[in-house]
């Protein structure tokens, strides 16, 4: 028997790419830049593979974040020290593969060019000697000789790595076919960019690959050449004019037309290229731009500058992958099959990476445990759940199991802790949970009804009474105090005019839902004549003459001498838990999940470390695909520095993200940077919630003046009238809203809803004459009290 249980469909998305790398080179080793760029000239997606120098103190900050932009599976260490290349790899959280098994690694291999493009043995593309000039190599990548009979032609003559890059017909744009980004947005213009080498070229070399290799596929259109300096570009036959041909195809939506770079050129050469390019130079702030259609081509002369850098308009957040989307029968407690048609097209025995996403993984935290719940080979990647594949089928077939948040959480914390479980409180809070939704609590004065209703302690009994008796308030007022609050034998009642910290309009209303919740009940209060007690008499068991529980005297309803008063009680369960100070945490996750409904959080839980160390968290939980641990507080004075260190080194230790400090009462700026200090120093976000998030002064309206009130007959008179004389009936909804829209916005009884429908009715054909003259009259009354009301 099927035990899984039925959720429903959903929508996903998949996303096919490579396994992509970023290779690690010694500083300044041009053998290890040839090497790197053999490599990936052979692999699919490798013009987006960056090459960057390993030095003993790590990578540059460009190259650092060059592979941190390109979000590559790993690095592939080609003659870097071992111990640098190790290190780097630790600080990127990358995994390092050395080049001898590049193509046996798990996270490093990808299928070869063949497997994903066809050529056309006629036109094929040009490729540079391993051994060649090293700006060739950059601009249009190598083959190994063994390779020399793939569909690639090795150019000996400098002019056309010039020229077949003005139409990317190189070896290493191959290495783009059917690579995809995402999301598909209008591609944006920019200048070309016109990259100049002079002498060996090794900086411009490595510069231009990996600007190139951050340049988006589909995103941006940006053409870039590498080129020799003007002393060999000017013997190129026409190739000024074809330069020119690619500029004029251009839109007309961005500034300047070309950008002259170079890290080894002095201005005076880039001057002479230019001017063997027939450019002119220009002040012009650069821009880029978009639009649909595109704008009319550019015309002669072209402009360039030389102080301007490409790689800002490089270095953003890009995804990588041919998309596609399908919809999946969704189970929880067992496999859903996810099965649709993979977008690209593979010939051979190829591998690749596929990338999920979608409504079924939304809210899971991006953590290697929860990967390996919805499938055993999963990782997170790029925020997404990543498999590979080999081979890659045309239709891919998977079955994955996707963990519902409470499923999660417990995964979450068996990472951390040798056993955990529900505190005591959180037990009570669990269970009050499970039976209505505390989302009410956010409702005004509910909280503070429940708060109200509690039967106090003994301990904060004798500390009022004592509070009182300092204050020299005579025993009947202390005996009134000790009735009032009830004793431990019997729960607090109390009627709706003594919930003191409730605004009066919402007293009854508040109470209401807490009996709507089942949190609380009605009754009336009795009062025994012969032993004075006091007690609650649930409505369900009223009668005519009520029977004292304690001497079993019959007693009488208190009234006060006015009619008798419901008082109301919560029940045994709801109390308790009140009194174990559980309704602020639930008052907190309602607030929390109201924010961000895709959470889940445990209201207490005890948990025990792999030391010993026990610790009580007051809230864990999955926050939009975050871990959050807190703590929180009735008042915010009991957050001293000594609270707040264990607080958030317990949420480090619980591998949170984010940290929650929690207060009924105000959070003053000392504890909040206190917090913030140590939660910088931990690697924790900080979340703080107070008075003014869970408990917001309710918006008192502004009363309305006799000027509103003739606006708003005037609008419903108006509104009336045109529905009447559309001739058709007037429906009970219109009805309903035009005594809404007269009444300035309050829901109509249903009464006058009845009252006027009839009218209309019985005497629809006269009224509209009536309320013609109607509308002058109050036309008049608010021309003379200077209201603005509707005009019909």
């Amino acid at each position: 028997m099927d035990s899984r249980r039925y959720l429903g469909q959903a929508g996903m998305e998949a996303a096919v790419l490579p396994s992509r790398a970023a290779y690690l080179i010694a500083g300044g080793s041009v053998a290890g830049f040839r090497t790197a760029v053999t490599q990936a000239s052979s692999r699919w997606g490798g013009m987006t593979e960056p090459i960057v120098e390993a030095q003993a103190s790590g990578l540059s900050p460009l190259h650092e974040q060059t592979v941190r932009v390109a979000k590559v599976e790993a690095l592939v260490n080609i003659d870097a020290d071992f111990q640098a290349a190790k290190k780097i790899a630790q600080g990127l959280g990358l995994p390092i593969v050395d080049l001898a098994v590049i193509r046996k690694s798990n996270v490093a291999s990808t299928c070869s060019l063949a497997e994903v493009m066809q050529f056309d043995p006629a036109y094929p593309p040009i490729a540079a000697s391993p051994t060649g000039t090293l700006w060739q190599l950059a601009a249009a990548g190598c083959v190994e000789p063994r390779h020399f009979l793939e569909h690639v032609r090795v150019s000996r003559r400098e002019d056309e790595f010039g020229r077949y890059q003005l139409n990317e017909d190189t070896r290493i744009h191959s290495t783009l076919a059917q690579f995809g980004e995402y999301p598909s947005t209008p591609a944006r213009h920019t200048p070309t960019v016109l990259w100049v080498v002079e002498g060996e070229g090794f900086t411009d070399s490595i510069d231009f690959w990996n600007t190139r290799a951050l340049r988006p596929a589909h995103m941006i259109e940006m053409p870039m050449l590498l080129l020799p300096g003007a002393d060999t570009v000017k013997d190129w036959l026409d190739f000024p004019e074809q330069v020119a041909r690619l500029l004029k195809s251009r839109p007309r939506e961005f500034a300047v037309d070309v950008v002259l770079v170079s890290r080894s050129a002095s201005p005076e050469h880039l001057l002479e290229l230019a001017s063997a390019l027939g450019l002119e130079p220009t002040e012009e702030e650069p821009r880029d731009g978009a639009r649909m259609p595109a704008s009319p081509a550019r015309t002669a002369p072209f402009t360039f500058r030389t102080d301007l850098d490409p790689t800002a308009w490089v270095t953003f957040e890009r995804h990588y992958g041919v998309p596609t989307s399908f919809d999946v029968q969704v189970f929880a407690g067992g496999p859903s099959t996810l099965r649709f048609i993979q977008p690209v097209r593979f010939d051979g025995y190829a591998g690749a990476l596929v990338r999920f996403w979608g409504e079924p993984l939304l809210g899971l935290p991006a953590r290697p445990s929860i990967a390996r719940l919805v499938h055993p080979d999963a990782q997170w990647r790029d925020g997404k759940l990543q498999l590979a594949f080999q081979p890659m089928p045309h239709q891919i077939a998977v079955q994955m199991t996707f963990p519902l948040l409470p499923q999660a959480t417990e995964q979450l914390l068996d990472d951390v802790t040798t056993g955990h479980q529900l505190s005591s409180a959180g037990r009570l809070g669990t269970a009050l949970a499970e039976r209505a939704e505390s989302s009410a609590l956010l409702e005004p004065g509910v909280y503070e009804a429940a708060i109200a209703l509690t039967t106090p302690r003994s301990k904060e009994l004798l500390r009022r009474l004592k509070e009182h008796r300092a204050d020299g308030h005579p025993d009947a007022d202390l005996a009134e105090l000790a009735a009032t609050w009830g004793g431990r034998s019997e729960r607090r009642y109390l009627p709706a005019d003594k919930l003191q910290d409730v605004r009066a309009e919402d007293r009854a209303a508040a109470l209401e839902r807490l009996c709507a919740l089942g949190w609380a009940e009605r009754g009336l209060e009795s009062v025994c004549p012969s032993c004075t007690s006091r007690s609650f008499v649930p409505l369900v068991q009223t009668s005519g003459s009520p029977q004292c529980p304690g001497c079993g005297a019959v007693s009488a309803y208190q009234s006060g001498g006015a009619l008798t008063s419901v008082h109301y009680r919560l029940d045994s369960f709801t109390d308790r838990a009140s009194d174990n100070g559980l309704l602020p945490h639930l008052l907190v996750i309602a607030e929390l999940c109201r924010r961000i409904p895709r959470s889940h959080f445990l209201p207490g839980t005890d948990v025990t470390f792999e030391d010993g160390t026990q610790e009580e968290v007051d809230i864990f939980g999955i926050w939009d695909g975050k871990v959050l641990s807190g703590e929180v507080k009735t008042s915010a004075s009991e957050f001293n520095e000594a609270q707040l260190q264990r607080d958030v080194a317990l949420s480090q230790r619980l591998r949170a993200d984010v940290h929650l400090l929690a207060s009924i009462t105000p959070v003053d700026e000392t504890v909040r940077n206190t917090a913030r200090e140590l939660c910088n120093a931990a690697g924790l976000e900080l979340e703080v919630l107070d008075q003014a998030d869970l408990r917001p002064a309710a918006h008192k309206p502004v009363p309305a003046t006799a000027a509103d009130g003739l606006g708003w007959l005037r609008t419903a008179t108006a509104d009336l009238t045109a529905l009447i004389e559309k001739g058709q009936p007037v429906s009970r909804g219109q009805v309903a809203r035009i005594l809404k829209t007269a009444s300035g916005g309050a829901a109509p009884v249903p009464g006058h809803i009845a009252a006027l429908s009839w009218a209309l009715t019985e005497h629809g054909d006269d009224a509209v004459d009536l309320l013609l003259r109607l509308l002058g009259v109050l036309d008049a009354a608010i021309h003379k009290h200077g209201a603005g009301g509707q005009k019909a």
